[in-house]
C-alpha cells in the first residue's frame, strides 16, 4: 500500500513537471511604468504591453515603444538570447550568450501569500539583485505560477515557475506587468529564427557600432 502511494506520489510529480515544462502558446501582459521621483511627470518611453510566445525550448518576448519594435528570442538550452530591433524600414539582431555575472548577487525569498491571475492561482516571490561592481540594486514583487516553467522567466533567473504579474524597481523607474490573457495555442516554430538577411552583430561588434 505505501509502495503504491509512493509510485503515485512519484507519478503526480513528474506529470505536473512535464506539464510545466511543456506549456505552449500565448501570454500577453498589460504594463504601466512610472519614475520613482514624483516631480517627474512624464512617463518612461517604454512599451505598455508585451506578449510572451512560448514553445519546446524556446520563447519569444515581443513588445513596441515610440522608437520602435524589439523581440527577444530566448532559447532555454543553449541559455542564448538574440535580441531583434525594427526602426523604420531598419533591422538589426544582437547575439548574446546569457553567462552569469559573478558581480551579480540573487537572493529570491518565497512566500505563502496567493493572488489569482487570469483563473490561475499564483505564489509570491521577492527578487532582489545587487550589482557589486556598479552598486546597482534592483527589487521585484512577483506572483508566478508552477504550471508553467520558471526557465521561460528570461528576467528573473532560477524562479520557481512563470510570473505572471510583478513589480520591479531598478534605477529610477517602477514597472508593474501583468498577465492579461493567456492561451493554449500552437506556435509557429519560424518566430524563433532570425531572418537571414537581418545583419546579426556580438554584444562586443553592437557596443563598437556604436563607438562604446
Amino acid at each position: 500500500m505505501i509502495r503504491s502511494i509512493k509510485l503515485l506520489f512519484i507519478y503526480a510529480f513528474f506529470t505536473n513537471a512535464y506539464a510545466a515544462q511543456h506549456f505552449e502558446g500565448e501570454i500577453i501582459f498589460s504594463a504601466s511604468h512610472k519614475y520613482r521621483d514624483t516631480s517627474i511627470h512624464s512617463t518612461p518611453n517604454l512599451s505598455e504591453e508585451v506578449k510572451y510566445s512560448i514553445s519546446a525550448e524556446f520563447v519569444r518576448i515581443d513588445q513596441s515603444t515610440q522608437l520602435g519594435n524589439q523581440a527577444v528570442i530566448y532559447d532555454t538550452l543553449s541559455n542564448t538570447k538574440t535580441i531583434v530591433i525594427q526602426q523604420n524600414e531598419h533591422t538589426i539582431a544582437i547575439k548574446i550568450n546569457k553567462e552569469s555575472d559573478p558581480n551579480l548577487s540573487i537572493k529570491t525569498s518565497y512566500f505563502d501569500d496567493s493572488l489569482t491571475i487570469c483563473g490561475i492561482s499564483c505564489k509570491k516571490a521577492v527578487w532582489n539583485t545587487y550589482k557589486k561592481d556598479d552598486a546597482k540594486l534592483s527589487y521585484a514583487e512577483i506572483y508566478y505560477t508552477n504550471s508553467i516553467s520558471g526557465t521561460y522567466a528570461e528576467n528573473f533567473d532560477n524562479l520557481l515557475g512563470f510570473p505572471l504579474k510583478y513589480e520591479i524597481i531598478s534605477g529610477d523607474i517602477e514597472s508593474i506587468y501583468t498577465a492579461t490573457s493567456i492561451s493554449k495555442t500552437t506556435i509557429d516554430p519560424t518566430i524563433f529564427k532570425v531572418d537571414k538577411k537581418v545583419k546579426t552583430y556580438s554584444m562586443e561588434e553592437f557596443k563598437s557600432l556604436m563607438g562604446q
